[in-house]
C-alpha cells in the first residue's frame, strides 16, 4: 500500500482523536517517532494541529521540534521508493508551510527539507527563497547558514563577500558559532576555546548540543582524538546526534582493525546515515570495498553508495561510477555513465576530470573531444590544477583544444596551475623555460620553477635542477648536481636512481669512485623495471663493477633490459653470444640481437650489425653490410666509418675504390678514432699525397690507442726509418706488443730481433718461440726464417729435413725465396 494511501488514513485517525491534538503530540516520544509508520502518524497529527493553530501553539511547536530537529524525519523517509518520498516531501513542506507564518523559524526547516532531499529534489533556488524568508523575519539561525553557504559556496552560489556579510551583521549565537566554523577551517584557533565556553552558557538545548559539535570540531582539528571521542559518546548518548554517531564510528575504525571494531563502526555510520549524515554512505560503500588482501563485498559498497548517490552524494556516485566503469564483478558501463553525470551534477570535479578523459579517449564511450575539453575548461574555472595543467598539455600538443600547439595558451594554464601548487605544471612550466619552447630559454625562470618543485617535492624538478648544475647553467657544481639527484633517488625515481648511481660510480661529484655504493641504486632502479637501471645491473654483474662478476645475474638483468626495449642491452647480449660470456657461441643469436639494436636506431648495433656482414658472422652480404655502416657513421660511429674506409682500403669486392678510404679515415680520425688506416694511405698514396712522416704519425697514434695492427706498423717504421729516424730498440717494443696481441707479422718480427739481438738483447730460444707461433698460423716469412734455423742450426739443433719442410710450407705460401729454393715457379 501507498503512503499517500496509509497517510490519509493516519489524517483521518488524527481528526477523530479528539479537540486536542497539540497535547498527543506532547505524549509521544523520541523512541516511538523513530519508524516510519509512527513519525508519520504524528506528522498526521501535527498537520491536524496547525490547522487549529493560534491554539496550544506553544505544544504545537514543541511537536514540530520533537519531528524535525533529531533528524527523525530523515529516518523516516530514508528508505522509501520514489513515489512514496515524493508524496511524503510534498507533504512536509505543505505542513511546514502551513506552521511557518506561526513560527518563522520554520522557513529555515523548508530551506533544509530542499537541502537534504534526494537528486533534483534538491532545489537550491527554494533553499535561497525560503532562508530569505526567514531572514525577512529575524531568524538569526537563516542568516547565520545562508551566510556560511555563500560564503563557501556549498549548494548557493559562491559569493564570500555577501556570504561574510551575514555572518557579521550581528552577534547572534549562530553568527558566533559559524563565524567559530570559518575560523577553525583556516586554522584560526586562537579564540575558539573561549568561544566554545560562551556557547555552552546558552540554556537552550539546541545551542548546547551545536556548541558541542563545534567542540568535537574542534577537538578533531587539535588532533586530541580521545576527548573527542568521549564528547561525541556523550552527545550519542544524550542526543543521538547524527554526526556525534558519524564521527564515534569512524575514531572507532581508525583506532581498532579488530572485526568487532569495524562491526561496530558500521553499524554506528549506519545509524548516522539514517539521521541524516551522507558522509556516512560514503563511509559504508568505501570500507566495504576490497582492500589490503581483505576480500569485502563489492555488493554491500554498491549498497551503500547508491544510497549516498541518491541523497546528491558526489563521492558516493563518483565511486559508483568507477565500480561500474571498471571493477569487473560490476561492470555496467550505461550504469557507470549515469552515476558519473549525477557526481558532475552535483559539482565532483573528480567525476568531470574522469568524464573529461573518457570522452577524449573514446574507449568506454563514443569519442567526443570537443565535450571532454568542455568539461576541462570546466573544471579549469574552478581553478583544479589537474584540469588547468591537462589543458596546458592539450594545447601545447594541438589535441582536441585548437587544431595545432598554442604553446602561448599552454604555457599560461601550466603557470596558473603551476600557483596552485600543482607540481606537474611547476614542471611544464620550468620546461618550457630551460628549453625556450616559446623562441627563447629564461634559465632563471625555468631555476625559480624547478625550485618551487624541489620544495614540493618533485622528483623531475629535482633532476633537471641537478642537470642545471652540472652544465653550468646555473653555476658549475657537481656536488649540488648530486645532492639533487640523490634526493629524487630517495624518492625512488628511476631516472634520477640512474644518474645518481652513475655519479657514484664514477665519483664526478667527489672524485671518489664508489662502484659499491652505486650498484645498490642501479638494482632498486632495475627493480622498479626501469630498463636503464636493468642494463647497469647486468653491467655491474658482467664486468664485476660494484659487486662479484656473475655471468648467469648479467645476463638475466640484460634480458630484462632487453625486452623493456634498451638498445644497449640487446647489444650486450649480441656480444655474450659472439664472444660466448655465459652461453655458448651462437651467430644467428648475435645476429638477431644486433639487428633489434640497429632496428630502433642505435648506432652501435647498426655497426656491428654492418660488421657482422662485411665479415661473414651469418651470411655476408657486403651491401647491407655499407647499408648500416652507413646508417651508423650518420649517427656519429667513428668505428661505423673505419670498417667502410677498410672496405674501400682492402678492396673486399674488387671494385678498385681504395682511394674513397681515406674521406672515412679522416672522419673517423677528426671524431678522435685513429686506427692503421690513415697511416696506410699516407704511406701508399691513398686518396692523398703521399707522406712517410704523416703514415708515421698515424700509426704512432693508433697504436698508444691500442690498435695492434697499427702498433705492428709503428714497429715497421722504427725498423725501416719509415717516417722518423731508424731506432731498433722502439722496433722491437712495438712488435712485441703487437705480437702479444696475436699480430702474425709483428710476432715474426718479435721472433727475428731476438734471434738477431737487433734492438734487444739476444735470445735465440725465445726469438726461435716467436717464429714458431707465427709459422703455425702460415706466416711465409716466419715458416722460410725457420727453415734456414734448420739448415744452419741458428738456434735450434741442425736438420735438412725439418728446414725443408719449412721451406715447402713457406713456398705453399708464396714465399719467393723459399719457391725458389724448392724449384717451383710462381703460379704453382
Amino acid at each position: 500500500m501507498s503512503l499517500k494511501t496509509t497517510y490519509t488514513t493516519y489524517q483521518q485517525n488524527a481528526k477523530d482523536s479528539g479537540p486536542s491534538p497539540a497535547i498527543a503530540l506532547q505524549k509521544l516520544t523520541k523512541d516511538e517517532l523513530k519508524t516510519t509508520k509512527s513519525w508519520h502518524q504524528a506528522l498526521a497529527i501535527l498537520e491536524h494541529a496547525t490547522s487549529l493553530l493560534p491554539e496550544n501553539s506553544q505544544e504545537v511547536f514543541e511537536g514540530y521540534e520533537k519531528l524535525f530537529m533529531g533528524g527523525l524525519d530523515f529516518k523516516s523517509a530514508v528508505y522509501l521508493d520514489e513515489a512514496d518520498y515524493d508524496f511524503h516531501l510534498e507533504t512536509v513542506i505543505a505542513v511546514l508551510e502551513r506552521l511557518a507564518p506561526h513560527f518563522p523559524v520554520v522557513y529555515s526547516q523548508i530551506a533544509f527539507q530542499y537541502r537534504e532531499a534526494r537528486g533534483t529534489r534538491r532545489d537550491p533556488a527554494k533553499i535561497a527563497q525560503y532562508l530569505d524568508k526567514a531572514i525577512a523575519q529575524n531568524v538569526d539561525l537563516a542568516i547565520a547558514v545562508k551566510g556560511y553557504l555563500q560564503y563557501y559556496g556549498v549548494i548557493l552560489e559562491k559569493d564570500e563577500e555577501t556570504g561574510l556579510r551575514l555572518l557579521q551583521s550581528s552577534d547572534s549565537v549562530w553568527n558566533k558559532l559559524y563565524r567559530g566554523y570559518l575560523s577553525l577551517n583556516k586554522g584560526e584557533t586562537e579564540g575558539i576555546p573561549a568561544l566554545i565556553a560562551d556557547l555552552k552558557t546558552n540554556t537552550d538545548p539546541l545551542i548546547k548540543r551545536n556548541a558541542l559539535l563545534f567542540e568535537g570540531h574542534y577537538l578533531d582539528h587539535q588532533g586530541d582524538i580521545d576527548a573527542a571521542k568521549v564528547l561525541y559518546q556523550g552527545l550519542v548518548d544524550s542526543d543521538e546526534s547524527d554526526f556525534a554517531i558519524f564521527r564515534l564510528g569512524t575514531i572507532i575504525f581508525s583506532q581498532s582493525e579488530e572485526p568487532a571494531a569495524k562491526e561496530q563502526a558500521f553499524e554506528l555510520w549506519k545509524n548516522a546515515f539514517e539521521l541524516g549524515t551522507i558522509e556516512a554512505a560514503n563511509h559504508l560503500g568505501y570500507h566495504s570495498l576490497p582492500a589490503d588482501e581483505q576480500p569485502g563485498n563489492v555488493d554491500q559498497a554498491i549498497y551503500w553508495f547508491e544510497l549516498g548517490a541518491r541523497y546528491n552524494s558526489n563521492f558516493s556516485a563518483y565511486r559508483l561510477a568507477l565500480l561500474y566503469l571498471y571493477a569487473p564483478q560490476a561492470l555496467n558501463i550505461e550504469e557507470g555513465i549515469y552515476y558519473l553525470d549525477e557526481a558532475i551534477r552535483n559539482d565532483s570535479l573528480d567525476a568531470i576530470i574522469e568524464k573529461a578523459e573518457l570522452l577524449i579517449d573514446g574507449s568506454l564511450v563514443e569519442k567526443n573531444e570537443e565535450e571532454g575539453a568542455a568539461l576541462l575548461k570546466q573544471a579549469a574555472a574552478k581553478k583544479l590544477p589537474y584540469a588547468l595543467n591537462r589543458l596546458g598539455y592539450l594545447y601545447e600538443t594541438g589535441l582536441v583544444v585548437t587544431d595545432q600547439p598554442d604553446l602561448a595558451t599552454a604555457l599560461v594554464h601550466y603557470e596558473e596551475a603551476a600557483e596552485l601548487d600543482f607540481p606537474t605544471a611547476v614542471n611544464n612550466a620550468a620546461r618550457f623555460y630551460r628549453y625556450g619552447l616559446l623562441g627563447t630559454a629564461d634559465q632563471k625562470k625555468a631555476q625559480e620553477f624547478f625550485e618551487k618543485g624541489v620544495e614540493l617535492n618533485s622528483p623531475y624538478s629535482m633532476t633537471e635542477l641537478g642537470f642545471m648544475y652540472e652544465d653550468g647553467t646555473i653555476e658549475e657544481n657537481y656536488q649540488k648536481a648530486f645532492d639533487l639527484f640523490n634526493k629524487a633517488a630517495e624518492l625512488e625515481y628511476p631516472f634520477a636512481l640512474h644518474t645518481a648511481g652513475t655519479y657514484l660510480e664514477n665519483g664526478y661529484h667527489n672524485q671518489n669512485p664508489d662502484p659499491e655504493a652505486a650498484f645498490p641504486y642501479f638494482l632498486k632502479g632495475a627493480e622498479m623495471d626501469y630498463a636503464n637501471c636493468q642494463f647497469e645491473v647486468g653491467r655491474c654483474y658482467r664486468f664485476g663493477t660494484g659487486v662479484a662478476e656473475n655471468p648467469d645475474k648479467a645476463l638475466e638483468y640484460y634480458r630484462l633490459a632487453a625486452e623493456a626495449g634498451n638498445p644497449k642491452a640487446m647489444v650486450e647480449l649480441g656480444l655474450c653470444y659472439e664472444y660466448e660470456y655465459g652461453v655458448s657461441f651462437d651467430a644467428q643469436k648475435a645476429l638477431d640481437y644486433m639487428q633489434q639494436a640497429a632496428d630502433l636506431g642505435y648506432y652501435y648495433g647498426q655497426y656491428k650489425l654492418g660488421y657482422y656482414y662485411m665479415h661473414g658472422l651469418v651470411e655476408k652480404d657486403t651491401e647491407k653490410a655499407l647499408q648500416w655502416l652507413e646508417k651508423a657513421a650518420e649517427a656519429g660511429s667513428a668505428h661505423a666509418m673505419l670498417e667502410i674506409g677498410d672496405y674501400y682500403m682492402y678492396d673486399y669486392d674488387h671494385i678498385d675504390q681504395a682511394d674513397k678510404s681515406f674521406a672515412y679515415y679522416q672522419k673517423a680520425m677528426e671524431m678522435g678514432v685513429v686506427h692503421e688506416g690513415l697511416g696506410l694511405a699516407y704511406e701508399y698514396g691513398i686518396g692523398v699525397e703521399a707522406n712517410n712522416a704523416e703514415a708515421f704519425k698515424y700509426f704512432e697514434m693508433a697504436a698508444n690507442n691500442n690498435y695492434v695492427d697499427a702498433m705492428y706498423h709503428t714497429g715497421r717504421c722504427y725498423l725501416n726509418g719509415l717516417g722518423v729516424k731508424e731506432n731498433h730498440e722502439e722496433a722491437f717494443r712495438w712488435f712485441n706488443e703487437a705480437a702479444q696481441s696475436n699480430n702474425l707479422s709483428a710476432q715474426y718480427y718479435t721472433g727475428s730481433l731476438l734471434l738477431n739481438g737487433k734492438g734487444v738483447t739476444m735470445n735465440k730460444e725465445e726469438g726461435i718461440e716467436w717464429l714458431n707461433r707465427a709459422a703455425a698460423e702460415e706466416h711465409a716469412g716466419a715458416q722460410f726464417d725457420l727453415g734456414n734455423c734448420y739448415l744452419m742450426g741458428d738456434g735450434v739443433e741442425e736438420s735438412e729435413d725439418t728446414a725443408m719442410y719449412w721451406f715447402e710450407k713457406a713456398a705453399d705460401n708464396g714465399h719467393e725465396k723459399a719457391m725458389k729454393l724448392t724449384g717451383r715457379k710462381k703460379g704453382r
